[in-house]
């Protein structure tokens, strides 16, 4: 892999973990109406996937550890889950 091709993934990867960071916010603040809610719910999967889609191939690439970065993504990623239910 090139090093455009592995920054490009990199961001691919940071901008799902921004975008499930401003999820949180969005879900600790409180006061939401119940269809603000179920968008931004659903929305999760679609961000999970696009962090996957990068995390694998970042690994597939090298022989670089990324499991620290999948877990914080998959703790944080969860614990946003459980508070919309």
């Amino acid at each position: 892999m090139d090093a455009t091709q592995r920054a490009r993934i990199i961001r691919q990867r940071a901008v799902a973990k921004a975008y499930l960071t401003r999820m949180q916010s969005f879900i600790d603040t409180g006061d939401r109406k119940l269809n603000d809610i179920q968008v931004m719910f659903d929305e999760l999967p679609n961000i999970y996937n696009k962090f996957e889609t990068a995390q694998w191939e970042l690994e597939l690439s090298d022989d670089t550890d990324y499991s620290p970065d999948r877990q914080q993504f998959e703790d944080q990623y969860y614990q946003v889950e459980a508070k919309f239910n």
